[in-house]
């Protein structure tokens, strides 16, 4: 079912059972009201007859009878009787003897008498019982029954007026809800026609934004902030893979053409040696560079959930980084620091991957080193009340302003950086461990003085 759809029908509905509780409501009310006036009227014309039975002597009942039959205003069917207190009629606006047959017995009798006022229904008669006092005959009970015709009928046309004004509401809601739904979700079907529009070719296309303010629009702003990120995706990739090709055919092309030279002659098993030693450095630089590629693509698969996560002191996994490291590169300086002595253990422990964050670690104090002329790094370590931080710092080349953050994309180097030997694969490889931990890291930097890597890691 369409959303336009759903929301006329969902609106209709509401609107329905407003409608619905409405008539309801006024027709109970009404239907209330007409009772209790009617009621009203038995009981003042029952009274009326009793009064004039009192003034006319009892030998002239005959005359009050006549002038029941005969007066106007006589409601339809309407009956009197009147009770003594031995439940023996005293007085009947017609021959109780008859066919006619009247609504009452000795308990609707012993009620009146009990509650001095009683309202009853026999079919479409209404009953009213009350208590009259007779100055000669005591206490009497007043009978009076008609049928409210002329209400009924009111009441019969106010009923059908309510169900086909409710039809006509209905139907209404239906026609004016299909409208207002088509017209609200309007904006939302230009958007849906505008993003089947968008392909891999067009991802810069905008939606319209509208106004800026409601729903529709944010969702619209949304969307094209997704278009963003993946635009910077697509960059990414296209970039990693022109990297990528690049970095692969220049050892490749390395190979070759050493192959080619030193099969255009004979040549001296001395010579040949010389060549394979070539082909044999070609080789493992084609093998550190494929293993860069794999340890890139693995982090960017690896998921937190997967991983095994303990407790960790950060200050002994980085002087075991050291130690390996300089174990390593003999001419390499790394001194490591605290900028506050740690009260205890807790202070500097975080939850996280161990071989994960010594990678980080040694991607950072490797290249600190490298691009330092002295080949030192100097390592500080801190803790605040939430998170550690370890900064390294080198006296390098530093990074240019505008390249500070796309050194952390895939196979990208900075310009000064392209005379030294590496792949650009490092620092993307950190930025992603380090996102794994729900970390931090980030880079200041001054041409020519030198830059500083900042890790931030929460506390378990």
């Amino acid at each position: 079912m369409k959303i336009r759809t759903k929301i006329a029908l969902q609106f209709t509905v509401i609107i329905a059972a407003i409608l619905a509780t409405f008539s309801v409501s006024f027709y109970y009310v009404a239907e209330q009201n007409r009772k209790d006036e009617f009621y009203k009227n038995l009981c003042d014309r029952a009274l009326t007859r009793a009064d004039l039975l009192v003034k006319i002597a009892a030998n002239n009942k005959k005359i009050l009878k006549i002038l029941d039959k005969e007066t106007l205003s006589k409601l339809y069917g309407e009956k009197v009787l009147m009770f003594n207190d031995e439940d023996k009629i005293v007085y009947a606006s017609y021959d109780p003897d008859s066919a006619e047959n009247y609504y009452y017995n000795a308990d609707l009798l012993k009620s009146v008498r009990k509650k001095k006022y009683v309202e009853t229904a026999n079919g479409k008669l209404l009953v009213a019982g009350l208590m009259y006092t007779h100055p000669e005959k005591g206490e009497l009970v007043l009978m009076t029954s008609a049928e409210d015709e002329l209400g009924n009928t009111q009441l019969q046309r106010l009923r059908d007026s309510l169900i086909y004004s409710f039809l006509f509401g209905i139907l209404i809601t239906i026609v004016l809800g299909f409208i207002f739904a088509g017209q609200s979700l309007k904006p939302l079907s230009d958007m849906n026609r505008e993003i089947s529009t968008i392909t891999a070719y067009n991802l810069r296309k905008q939606l319209n934004e509208g106004n800026r303010q409601d729903e529709l629009a944010q969702l619209a702003i949304n969307f094209n902030q997704m278009l963003q990120r993946l635009e910077q995706s697509f960059d990414f990739q296209r970039s990693f893979v022109s990297n990528a090709s690049h970095e692969l055919r220049t050892p490749l092309a390395g190979l070759k053409s050493e192959i080619q030279i030193a099969l255009e002659k004979e040549r001296t098993p001395e010579e040949y040696q010389k060549v394979l030693e070539s082909l044999l450095n070609d080789a493992q630089r084609l093998i550190q560079l494929t293993n860069s590629l794999l340890q890139l693509a693995q982090s960017e698969k690896k998921e937190e959930r997967t991983m095994s996560f303990q407790s960790i002191r950060l200050d002994e996994l980085v002087f075991q980084t050291q130690e390996e490291l300089q174990s390593l590169r003999t001419d390499y300086q790394i001194h490591i620091d605290f900028e506050d002595i740690p009260d205890n253990e807790q202070d500097i422990t975080v939850l996280g991957n161990a071989p994960l964050l010594k990678t980080v670690l040694n991607n950072l104090m490797d290249n600190a080193c490298k691009y330092s002329p002295d080949k030192r790094a100097d390592v500080k370590i801190g803790f605040d009340e939430h998170n550690c931080y370890i900064r390294v710092t080198d006296r390098g080349i530093g990074i240019p302003e505008n390249e500070t953050q796309r050194i952390f994309e895939p196979l990208y180097r900075a310009k000064n950086a392209t005379t030294f030997r590496g792949y650009g694969i490092g620092l993307s490889v950190c930025r992603r461990i380090v996102d794994m931990h729900r970390g931090t890291i980030k880079v200041t930097s001054q041409l020519d003085v030198g830059s500083t890597f900042e890790i931030v890691l929460p506390h378990i």
